[in-house]
């Protein structure tokens, strides 16, 4: 069975924007890989839904960003990714129970058809009139969001570990080893 954990994702303020549940699946040691299954409730500020769609949500340690690919349920298309720019936290495990990350505001969004694009540079912008941090982290997190930018529309870097094809939705009936290794055979 694969171990459950709660995925937070926090503003620099310290509340809570969004939270929901995953399911590791332990690929690697350097990164680390949550599937959320379709049917999963979404907490959000704003509103609560539910996920239409299977994810793969990726945390590196101690890295700059996380990134959410979104796959079709019933075929494992690829649907969509955003890439959250984060503050940097080294808290990340395959038996983590929550997964913890703090949003810069600024994302790398890719289409259904590859194409990409950046977004919310004006929210970073307001945000860092507020918060020092945000302001303090301003040349790293555009340096971030330039080079996953440029990742995102060679599929290269990290998204090299991330399959352009769900192969399929029912990771829940895997153990860890199995899962692992489809993921594994396919980035």
């Amino acid at each position: 069975m694969l171990l459950a954990t709660n995925i937070r994702k926090m503003l620099v303020d310290g509340s809570q924007w969004a939270s929901w549940e995953g399911y590791h699946i332990p690929v690697s040691d350097e990164y680390f890989v949550i599937w959320t299954p379709a049917g999963t409730p979404m907490y959000w500020r704003p509103a609560t839904w539910i996920s239409y769609k299977q994810q793969l949500t990726y945390f590196w340690r101690d890295a700059w960003f996380t990134i959410h690919i979104g796959y079709d349920d019933q075929t494992g298309s690829f649907l969509s990714g955003y890439c959250d720019v984060v503050l940097p936290s080294s808290d990340y495990t395959n038996t983590t129970r929550e997964m913890i990350y703090t949003d810069l505001y600024i994302d790398v969004v890719v289409r259904e058809d590859y194409s990409v694009y950046t977004k919310d540079q004006e929210v970073f912008d307001r945000a860092a009139k507020r918060f020092p941090i945000v302001e303090q982290a301003r040349k790293k997190s555009f340096e971030v969001l330039d080079w996953l930018e440029e990742q995102a529309k060679e599929w290269t870097g990290p998204f090299e570990r991330i399959p352009r094809q769900l192969p399929r939705a029912d990771f829940e009936k895997l153990s860890p080893g199995e899962a692992s290794a489809i993921l594994r055979a396919i980035s």
